[in-house]
């Protein structure tokens, strides 16, 4: 972690970015949970740059600056109150960026256990299935980043937005997808840990790529044996794991599961059961210099509930 100018140690606890937009309020929603079960500080971040700051600059330089914080301002005193509506106890911290949000983002992760975005923003191209900060976003931020799942009717009227009560508990498992990479284990052990918090199961999910193809089919009439043998090995290592696992996170109910298909195939069907999906970074794939792995990329896209990308680990 950075330091600040009297030498103490920043602690951001949860950054959630925040730019009004209704997918940004059920971010904040969930941030603001995810820090209470953490207790540790919220910290509410909305970046702003006016898009005539150049020329602002070439016919009246001085602060023009103000105008971006100004309007920063004015959407973290929404924050302010919308948190402040929902009675949340916790510490706040309220932090204006006046510059590119994606890359002021990753700056402050660097201070943060925890980094929380909504799946689009205020960004004219509503049609994307996501946004550009949180697609860009997991592959770069320093801490885990949450991309946090809203209907997709919140569009429709920016205060129009209903949550569920506190009251009515989430109950249902948190998904992690393992292979045999250092980065999935992280990411397993991440996935644990919250299930913990959350008091809640854990499903470790392994993805088994069905035997297609004229050549495969060829393949397996002379080795009829070679699926069983492979959805035992799978089975032994979902076993293996679990066992790690229940060393490093104890009191956590855990479950395998072996999912027929592609792997990422495999993590959106678990997105749409599960309260938060869990990814690393990348996996096994063979380009090891991509910050963010192909499974990672598409389950992103198209995921059907809340995702946690864990980073991966420094050698």
């Amino acid at each position: 972690m950075a330091t600040s100018s009297t030498g103490e140690t920043l602690n951001l606890g949860v950054v959630v970015g925040f730019d009004g937009s209704p997918h940004s309020q059920y971010a904040l929603r969930w941030a603001a949970r995810a820090a209470t079960r953490r207790n540790t500080p919220l910290t509410v971040a909305s970046a702003y740059l006016f898009p005539y700051s150049d020329y602002l600059h070439s016919v009246a330089p001085g602060p023009d600056d103000d105008v971006s914080r100004r309007i920063a301002d004015g959407m973290l005193a929404e924050a302010r109150q919308l948190l402040e509506d929902d009675g949340h106890q916790g510490e706040v911290d309220y932090l204006a960026i006046i510059g590119d949000a994606t890359a002021g983002l990753v700056s402050v992760s660097v201070d943060a256990e925890l980094l929380v975005v909504g799946r689009r923003g205020l960004g004219r191209f509503w049609g994307r299935l996501l946004g550009s900060v949180a697609a860009a976003l997991p592959a770069y931020a320093h801490c885990p980043t949450v991309v946090v799942h809203s209907p997709e009717d919140v569009e429709r009227k920016a205060g129009d937005v209903t949550e569920t009560p506190d009251s009515a508990r989430d109950t249902r498992d948190i998904c992690v997808g393992v292979d045999s990479s250092a980065h999935a284990r992280h990411a397993a052990v991440t996935a644990a840990h919250e299930a913990k918090r959350l008091g809640v199961g854990l499903e470790v999910v392994h993805a088994q790529p069905p035997f297609i193809g004229t050549s495969n089919v060829w393949y397996l009439q002379h080795h009829e044996d070679l699926e069983q043998h492979t959805t035992q090995n799978t089975q032994e290592f979902l076993t293996a794991e679990i066992e790690f696992l229940k060393e490093q996170v104890p009191g956590v109910e855990m479950k395998p599961t072996v999912m027929r298909g592609a792997p990422a195939e495999a993590m959106i069907e678990s997105s749409e059961r599960s309260q938060l999906t869990v990814l690393g970074t990348r996996g096994r794939g063979g380009f090891t210099s991509l910050l963010l792995g192909s499974v990672s990329r598409t389950t992103l896209a198209h995921a059907r509930g809340t995702v946690m990308v864990v980073p991966m680990v420094e050698d």
